[in-house]
């Protein structure tokens, strides 16, 4: 199975933005130290990835990950699209987005104005993750028409929507048109684990990126990351961590 995007841990959302080259112009050459998000909605991007050649077209994503020379020996053809920088893992697992695909952008086009608003507007890391989780799933949903991406898939966004929002299993099986019962079934079977877990996982994981990355409060974190409030937050958080989020943090910033 080839290499893709896990869903198993949350890619952390850095920038993003359009970008339209003018005639004759080439990709620039670089070594990216965070993985690139491609989504070309107009002309052909062309550069080479460790000197091979790679073209991306009208309609389609690419995933340029990082550590990897990435150069623009040839021209491209006036390509026009919308980048997304961000930190992901990537294997060969099958709960994973291609690093390659097609991109519906009659879909995406109004998620990248949102997302691009929320960057120029400087909104809460939580809601520019939450877009750019919602784009990642839409992606995978296009490039993957199996029973498990259409559970999976459906659980992460209804909760990337609003994770502040209660998860009701009822509202995802009415939405999967299945019963309670088998979307925890095959769930459980696709990732291992139940969707109040998983989603329990996916707020463990959205509170993180704010420890690191913002100047919150733990209060501030526990209602932003869905937790509500701290007492709930500081439980699930060391129960999955083993310590304290501050002493989590510490220990992360310690160890980079």
């Amino acid at each position: 199975m080839s290499v893709g995007l896990s869903f198993g841990m949350l890619p952390i959302y850095s920038y993003s933005s359009f970008r339209f080259f003018e005639a004759h112009e080439k990709h620039m050459k670089r070594i990216c130290s965070q993985d690139v998000l491609v989504m070309v909605f107009g002309g052909v991007l062309r550069f080479r990835e460790n000197g091979v050649p790679v073209e991306v077209g009208e309609g389609e994503y690419y995933i340029q990950r990082r550590g990897i020379l990435h150069e623009g020996v040839e021209e491209s053809d006036m390509p026009k699209y919308y980048f997304i920088h961000f930190r992901g893992e990537f294997n060969s697992d099958a709960n994973t987005l291609p690093l390659r695909g097609k991109a519906d952008f009659s879909v995406l086009m109004p998620l990248f104005r949102q997302l691009d608003l929320c960057w120029h507007a400087g909104a809460p890391a939580v809601e520019k993750a939450a877009v750019f989780f919602q784009i990642l799933s839409i992606l995978r949903k296009n490039n993957d028409r199996t029973e498990k991406s259409a559970v999976v898939l459906k659980v992460i966004s209804m909760v990337s929507r609003d994770l502040q929002k209660p998860f009701s299993l009822d509202a995802v099986a009415k939405a999967c048109g299945y019963s309670k019962n088998h979307v925890i079934n095959v769930f459980k079977r696709d990732t291992g684990k139940t969707p109040y877990a998983y989603v329990t996982d996916m707020k463990i994981d959205m509170a993180k990126q704010l420890l690191l990355n913002s100047e919150s409060s733990l209060a501030q974190i526990a209602i932003e990351s869905g937790f509500g409030d701290y007492i709930n937050f500081y439980k699930a958080f060391v129960k999955a961590q083993g310590e304290p989020p501050l002493a989590w943090k510490k220990r992360t910033i310690t160890e980079k």
